[in-house]
């Protein structure tokens, strides 16, 4: 059976590998990034996701700002996408890693769309 091993410093955890029980498409999720959105002027954001299990489930953490992101939730990864709901009431945002980067869609509820990339930090 693993061993889980946890990060009690997530921010300095960034850039190991993750275990070889954690599948690709779930590991390519871990690090730091930021990134900008392409609709609202927010300037660069970060999200950091500092562990994947090997069941899929990633720790992320949000920030809509360039500070260092501090309250993490767990959300699994099905299919190489999380999907979670967000910012407005009965909004989703929809998180995938395409090409080494983090592509983000954020829809709400109204039918308005905003899309992101995010870029690795480390």
């Amino acid at each position: 059976m693993p061993v889980a091993v946890a990060c009690l410093v997530p921010a300095l955890c960034f850039g190991q590998p993750a275990p070889d029980t954690v599948p690709p498409a779930c590991a390519a999720f871990l690090g730091a990034w930021s990134g900008t959105w392409s609709q609202g002027f927010y300037g660069t954001q970060r999200i950091h996701v500092s562990h994947v299990s090997d069941q899929c489930v990633a720790t992320l953490s949000y920030s809509p700002t360039e500070a260092t992101p501090q309250v993490a939730h767990s959300i699994p990864i099905q299919e190489g996408v999380m999907a979670f709901g967000c910012s407005v009431p009965g909004g989703t945002c929809r998180l995938e890693v395409k090409d080494g980067e983090l592509r983000i869609t954020f829809t709400a509820p109204s039918g308005f769309v905003n899309t992101g990339v995010f870029r690795k930090d480390r």
